[in-house]
């Protein structure tokens, strides 16, 4: 299996037997399944939480901000109530969400953290979300094809992988 990221710079191409792409769900020339929804929420040190009682907190802090996304934060701070003339969103800009993590980890800001990409720093300990509000982007995480491989082995086989391991299960 070759693995690439990088989205619009590394478009797919047709001698791919599938990608994952996050967004509406609508590529022209490619079959699409939802796998999972791409949700926001701000993540930091423990270090940097504990100044973070209520939201507008964040107002002090340095705001990560990933290049491509910018509405991001204005998503998640519109929903928690907070206006953001008055915060220094993208005050910190960087190009990638991995380097977002990374520079929250570092302790010097509170960068937008999106499911799935900080679940791990999450579990570790790396990183903490410092409020239970989670906001979705607006897109999902889809397995996307080229309608002729819908038959293909290697497809069948990675798309019951990732329907075992990643596909989001219902909520009782």
């Amino acid at each position: 299996m070759r693995l690439a990221t990088g989205g619009a710079i590394n478009p797919f191409r047709d001698d791919w037997t599938c990608g994952i792409l996050l967004g509406g769900g609508d590529w022209p020339e490619l079959a699409a399944e939802p796998l999972f929804s791409a949700d926001l929420f701000p993540v930091c040190t423990t270090s940097i939480a504990r100044r973070l009682g209520k939201p507008s907190d964040l107002m002090q802090e340095s705001l990560l901000q990933v290049v491509h996304s910018p509405e991001d934060w204005p998503l998640w701070l519109a929903a928690a109530g907070v206006k953001t003339a008055s915060c220094r969103v993208g005050a910190e800009l960087c190009q990638l969400r991995n380097g977002a993590a990374g520079g929250a980890r570092r302790c010097w800001c509170v960068a937008i953290g999106l499911r799935p990409y900080v679940e791990d720093d999450i579990a570790m300990g790396r990183l903490v979300a410092p409020f239970s509000l989670s906001v979705p982007k607006g897109r999902a995480w889809y397995l996307v094809y080229r309608a002729f491989r819908e038959t293909d082995p290697a497809l069948i086989a990675f798309r019951d992988w990732l329907r075992q391991h990643f596909t989001e299960k219902p909520q009782s």
